[in-house]
């Protein structure tokens, strides 16, 4: 079995049987892909790897806050 592999919509055309949109995000194996991605064809480029999201920064500590309050 082959594994699928994720790629993103660069130019809105017919990929798969199905219009898609500029950005979408698009699931097919390599060898199917490969008439959609340079140099063979246009329409699609391998999609980044998801970074992993970072938490937002701490709040300050309640002794900081008093500090920048009063000074």
């Amino acid at each position: 079995m082959t594994a699928l592999k994720d790629y993103e919509v660069t130019e809105a055309r017919f990929i798969g049987g199905q219009h898609r949109k500029v950005g979408e995000p698009v699931q097919m194996t390599e060898r199917a892909a490969k008439y959609y991605v340079a140099p063979y064809g246009t329409g699609l480029k391998p999609a980044a790897p998801m970074r992993a999201q970072t938490a937002p920064p701490a709040e300050a500590k309640p002794a900081e806050k008093v500090a920048k309050a009063e000074g």
